[in-house]
């Protein structure tokens, strides 16, 4: 697994500074509430990425906690290789899945730090406005993994992410060449919180395929936690054993869907978000159809390094698709083994 850390890190950097020498990467252990993580000093890269901004400060936040989420650990481990390799003092902090005025709270704490940026994904509107705030103070501001909808939209310099609304139309198509559906048939369309945008978007592309043929998501909450994923998955489909087909909107109920079917005695299809050590093994197990990567290292990875690009150079953002228009299947999933990623921090 070590060789994928050492290709994802070097794609990642080179996409932004071929200049950078590359080395081996590992990331510094998650915390449950915040963790700071600062570069090495006396780089001996010449090129003045790591010593030009004065300010060197950075808070990466998280909705999420990567201690207990395997997919928000991908991202804090990509955000804190960057700030090690561009020498930043990243500060990280999480509200834990939490209601989203903890993420406001922590948003305007930062700012009155005054870090040199702050970087932060919206998966809720809620805290646009203190983004925004944050901006007017001359903190430059990145989103990632969910982009604003709101006034935060004019307060962030780029987003680093996926395309939800056109990869949920790629999955629904894939779905309908695998699975014969008709007006009626019941998909489910698990979802941490169906009410926030990337469970919005996917599940839009996904119902706008879905409709050619009659059918529409119903959607269920799980949350982000995995016991009470799987209880509300396995209740649902106890009760709903004609369901023809699963579509995870988020990596949570993904990961935990065949569980949920083996404990409900089903065997609907499988087609979703994400990925994670259990959904790999889905796959090669036939069990899970495929699924749409969002590249999570490389969101908080990028996320930062154009954070340090544009503190120390002035270089302007970009926003980057993480996802691409592609799937893991059975065909391509031998290139992911799940029995390498076993003990690994994904």
């Amino acid at each position: 697994m070590k060789v994928i850390r050492k290709a994802r890190l070097a794609v990642a950097a080179l996409a932004v500074l071929p200049l950078l020498a590359l080395s081996a990467c590992s990331g510094a252990n998650a915390s449950s509430s915040s963790s700071s993580t600062s570069g090495t000093s006396g780089s001996s890269l010449s090129d003045g990425l790591t010593s030009r901004a004065k300010n060197r400060t950075v808070y990466f936040l998280t909705y999420y906690n990567p201690a207990s989420d395997v997919f928000w650990n991908q991202i804090l481990t990509g955000a804190q290789d960057a700030a090690k390799l561009a020498n930043l003092k990243l500060v990280h902090e999480t509200t834990d899945g939490t209601d989203a005025s903890k993420m406001v709270d922590l948003i305007n704490t930062a700012t009155a730090t005054k870090p040199a940026a702050i970087v932060v994904s919206f998966n809720d509107p809620a805290w646009e406005q203190a983004t925004c705030d944050a901006a007017s103070r001359g903190i430059s501001v990145f989103a990632y993994n969910v982009p604003p909808s709101g006034v935060a939209k004019n307060c962030v310099k780029s987003f680093v992410g996926q395309d939800f609304y056109a990869v949920g139309q790629i999955v629904a198509t894939q779905l309908l060449k695998d699975v014969s559906l008709k007006a009626g048939d019941k998909v489910l369309c698990p979802a941490e919180e169906p009410t926030q945008q990337y469970a919005i978007q996917r599940g839009g592309g996904v119902n706008a395929v879905l409709k050619t043929v009659g059918v529409q998501c119903t959607y269920l909450r799980t949350g982000g936690d995995d016991a009470g994923a799987l209880d509300k998955m396995t209740a649902w489909l106890t009760a709903n054993k004609d369901a023809k087909a699963i579509v995870p909107l988020g990596g949570t109920p993904h990961r935990n869907a065949v569980a949920a079917e083996n404990a409900a005695g089903a065997t609907a299809p499988i087609l979703g978000f994400d990925t994670s050590p259990q959904v790999v093994a889905g796959i090669e197990s036939g069990r899970i159809l495929g699924t749409a990567d969002q590249q999570g290292y490389v969101q908080g990875f990028d996320s930062v390094m154009q954070a340090a690009l544009y503190l120390n150079f002035g270089i302007s953002p970009a926003n980057i698709n993480s996802g691409g228009n592609g799937l893991i299947d059975k065909s391509n999933v031998g290139n992911l083994s799940s029995k390498d990623l076993e003990g690994v921090r994904w």
